[in-house]
Parts: structure tokens; C-alpha cells; sequence
């Protein structure tokens, strides 16, 4: 069995963050900024805009990326190489990050459904895996 190409799930990794960021600022920032100050200020808060917070979710999206390359990566040998594998991938990780957080954040009433900014995060983060998943390629022997 071949090892994972580190280097690659890196580089494949960036670019699937850089994506899923890109996705996440649109839909946060633009598409349903005031749902989600509204949100936030239902708990008594504002949304933090300071340039640690800014990074620290650009932070978030990279660990994302890189997550979903990698898982990438470790299914190709059983699923084969190629967008479907990918798709699966991205699927696996959107459950892990967004899935997840969502029933928790709802669950506490912490943060409204948004059905849209939930299939959003879907679309951003397969088409972050699929591109992703294009630099990636296996070391040869």
C-alpha cells in the first residue's frame, strides 16, 4: 500500500481552505450577515471582527481543508482516485464540522436553522474537497 503523499494533502489541503474560507466570508459577511447578527444579538452579543478572530477562523477553514485531503487521500485506495472519491470526502467532513455543530448550536438554542447557510457549507466544502482533491496525487515508486 502506497503512503499518503503529506506534501500534496498540504498543497491540496491550502487550496480546498482557501475555498471553503472564501464560501464561509460570502455566506457569513454578505449573503446572511444581518440573520447572523441578529442571532448573535438575540444572546447578547456582536460579532467579533477583530483581526485575531478573523484569522483564527481562517485557521478553522484550513484545518477543514486539509482534513478533507487528507481523508481524501486515505479512502482513494478503496473508492479510487477522482471526483466521486472527493465528493465523499468533502460529504464526510461537512457531517464532522457542520452537521455536528448545527444539531448542538440548535439543540442549546443557541443559534437559529439556516437552512440555507447549512446546504451553503455543503456546496463550499464539496467544491473545496473536489478542487482539493485535483492537486493531490500519489508519490511514485
Amino acid at each position: 500500500m502506497k503512503k499518503v503523499n503529506l506534501s500534496r494533502v498540504i498543497l491540496g489541503g491550502i487550496l480546498a481552505g482557501t475555498i471553503v474560507n472564501l464560501s464561509e466570508w460570502a455566506l457569513h459577511d454578505m449573503v446572511l450577515r444581518e440573520q447572523f447578527r441578529s442571532a448573535l444579538g438575540s444572546l447578547g452579543r456582536q460579532n467579533p471582527e477583530d483581526i485575531g478572530t478573523v484569522v483564527w477562523w481562517n485557521v478553522w477553514g484550513y484545518i477543514l481543508g486539509i482534513t478533507a485531503i487528507w481523508l481524501y487521500a486515505a479512502i482513494r485506495p478503496r473508492y479510487g482516485p477522482g471526483a466521486a472519491t472527493a465528493l465523499r470526502a468533502g460529504f464526510a467532513v461537512w457531517v464532522l464540522s457542520c452537521v455536528l455543530m448545527t444539531i448542538t448550536m440548535v439543540n442549546l438554542r443557541l443559534f437559529p436553522f439556516m437552512p440555507l447557510a447549512f446546504i451553503w457549507s455543503l456546496v463550499g466544502d464539496l467544491i473545496g474537497t473536489v478542487a482539493g482533491a485535483w492537486v493531490y496525487k500519489e508519490e511514485t515508486a
